[in-house]
């Protein structure tokens, strides 16, 4: 890692020592805690955390099974229709890159698991990497240590890089990371880094290719290039807006061709998935900043001239997206998402609840995620004074402002009400946070004021204070924790599917051959990683007909609508996890349920209990569905 203000007796070797050692203290932070209090080996069992992971595998394996580079159906889900995912190849490419290595001495199952346990933490890495040479002009060697400890300790920015997490979300922040490193390597020194935002609009374009989350990326670099020139009216930002935006939008037409087969390059209109709406919607971008770029002589020199340009190029993209693609302003769910799935399933996944409300949870959680913002307000206000006083990093004394600090008050300004709205926005917060906050720790490092020890001259508060800043938001969360009321939240199983799969793959099971199993939808991924299998539902919002029929099958009260939605989809076996969140979600239903029939030994006579080793009783329930059997 590269390093810039660093003290004078220490070489450039070992400063990269140090950064090296942080960086792996930082990266066990991140891998280490996902195996504590967890019987899974690492790199031994097979085991990933949570069921988009498996998903991932699937669908990889099944790239290279297949051959096929544009198919994005999974056969065996949703059956036997099948399942359409909305995920892009960028991840797919990470995890064959990284499973070559291993391939030839381990074959590609194996190779392909350990890929997707290091995939994650290598973004981590990557992100780490591009952070540090990012913060060169606003820390020293001190900082970028602190800053990548900061960095790991994010609760939602380490959940993204978790290790056996192969999570399409790491890449995504690993674009968030990239971009904003880049915006501020740029802002520091815009004279000498002038391609650094035509590389973060490639990079922000490969998000989006990634994910269409990443259009937050791009609203946030846009802001972040085009306030300073609105500000100031100086010509270099909105030379460097443009070359964002061009670079952004040739990027992300070229990511579009790698996509889609030559007959969709112009016609696939999707809004989950990157398609020509999206390098539409670039490309209007970049004409409008075009306009702005060629009027900049007429308008440039006064605030209201810029200000109507901007906002005429931002109404004119506004108006063309809505003529062209009206449905993009639902949003990616609102578009391609059924609205039945919002309360059925989408409103009930964590990572996508509100980060307010006055239940203890929310509360603590809010503390731990929202908490350290407060020392990215306390940075603005010292830049703040350090103007004021004529002191500090007065590098460009036209602006009235510090572009550095700018672009940190706008991971603000965009993160935090987002992070209210859906915790997982929380992660990019945390990126933003985590260098604001090492830049107020390295600046207590240095603080001089207050009482001193006699000889030494040592402030006496220093040390006190820097823990302080560190560790505020923990003492609070702390105390939270003691004044909570003692409720005992319900205990439920966590069901280790890799105990019952010698069962699903056991020629006593159908006979060895695949069968039609139906479980909750969260289980549905994990089946398909560990047998040969196929399931109904799987936790993705274009599997509506999945999700709704084992919905439906699982809490119905009707025995006639449950065998029709059994035997239309030929199902073979229900094989569910006793006690899971899942079957508490389904016995709160009021009624003689099927969930509630099966977990009091109260099944139809057409589903036939199928023994399980003594081990394996307590925590599965497996039945086959007998059709002939009245």
């Amino acid at each position: 890692m590269s390093t810039s203000i660093l003290p004078q007796n220490v070489s450039h070797t070992v400063a990269r020592a140090i950064l090296v050692t942080a960086a792996l203290v930082a990266l066990a932070i991140i891998v280490i805690p996902v195996y504590v209090g967890n019987d899974a080996r690492p790199l031994g069992d097979e085991w990933f955390v949570g069921a988009d992971t498996y998903m991932r595998i699937v669908r990889v394996q099944e790239w290279w099974q297949g051959g096929q580079w544009y198919e994005s159906v999974s056969a065996r889900s949703n059956w036997p229709v099948g399942e359409t995912l909305h995920w892009t190849r960028p991840l797919d490419i990470m995890l064959m890159v990284l499973a070559a290595p291993f391939w030839p001495f381990l074959g590609f199952h194996k190779a392909l698991f350990i890929s997707g346990v290091i995939v994650s933490p290598v973004a981590a890495v990557l992100s780490m990497w591009a952070l540090v040479r990012g913060v060169r002009g606003l820390l020293d060697l001190r900082g970028q240590v602190i800053l990548l400890v900061l960095f790991a300790v994010q609760p939602i920015t380490r959940f993204y890089f978790l290790a056996a997490r192969p999570d399409h979300h790491s890449l995504i922040l690993l674009a968030f990371t990239v971009t904003l490193a880049l915006l501020l390597h740029h802002a520091h020194s815009p004279n000498t880094r002038p391609h650094a935002p035509a590389w973060a609009g490639a990079v922000t374009a490969f998000g989006i290719w990634v994910s269409v989350e990443s259009l937050t990326t791009e609203l946030f670099a846009l802001t972040a290039l085009g306030l300073p020139w609105l500000i100031t009216g100086n010509v270099q930002w909105l030379a460097a807006l443009r070359r964002f935006t061009f670079a952004g939008a040739l990027a992300l037409a070229a990511m579009l061709v790698i996509e889609h087969p030559p007959g969709a390059w112009l016609t696939s209109e999707e809004y989950d998935r990157l398609s020509s709406v999206h390098v539409v919607l670039l490309a209007l971008i970049a004409l409008g900043v075009e306009a702005m770029w060629r009027t900049r002589e007429r308008v440039g020199s006064h605030l209201m001239g810029r200000l109507i340009t901007g906002l005429g190029a931002s109404a004119a993209a506004a108006t063309v997206m809505a003529a062209l693609f009206p449905d993009f302003f639902k949003g990616p769910f609102g578009a391609a998402m059924d609205p039945r799935l919002a309360d059925l399933w989408l409103g009930k996944i964590q990572e996508l609840q509100p980060l307010w409300g006055t239940d203890w949870d929310t509360v603590m959680g809010a503390v731990h995620i929202l908490g350290p913002t407060v020392w990215l307000v306390v940075w603005a206000w010292i830049r703040r004074q350090e103007r004021q006083a004529g002191q500090g990093n007065a590098e460009k004394p036209k602006a009235n402002f510090d572009e550095t600090t700018l672009i940190l008050i706008l991971v603000g300004l965009l993160y935090v009400p987002l992070s209210l709205f859906q915790v997982r926005w929380g992660a990019y917060l945390g990126v933003g946070v985590a260098v604001a906050w090492a830049v107020v720790l390295q600046r207590l490092l240095d603080w001089r004021g207050g009482p001193t020890l006699t000889g030494t001259g040592t402030p006496i508060l220093r040390v006190p204070a820097f823990v302080g800043v560190a560790l505020l938001h923990v003492f609070i969360g702390a105390l939270l924790a003691m004044i909570r009321p003692d409720v005992q939240p319900d205990k439920t199983t966590a069901c280790k599917w890799r105990d019952l799969q010698p069962v699903l793959v056991s020629e006593a099971f159908g006979g060895g051959r695949p069968q039609v199993i139906l479980s909750h939808i969260h289980q549905g991924s994990e089946i398909l990683y560990r047998t040969p299998h196929r399931v109904i539902g799987t936790p993705y919002h274009r599997n509506t007909n999945g999700i709704l029929d084992n919905y439906t099958a699982l809490a119905t009260t009707d025995d006639t609508e449950m065998r029709a939605i059994l035997a239309r989809r030929g199902v073979d076996f229900i094989v569910l996890c006793a006690d899971s969140p899942e079957e508490r979600h389904f016995l709160k239903i009021k009624g003689e349920t099927m969930t509630r029939r099966i977990a009091t030994q109260n099944a139809p006579v057409w589903l036939q209990k199928m023994p399980l080793p003594a081990e394996l009783e307590e925590h599965f329930r497996i039945f086959r569905f007998q059709p002939d059997k009245t």
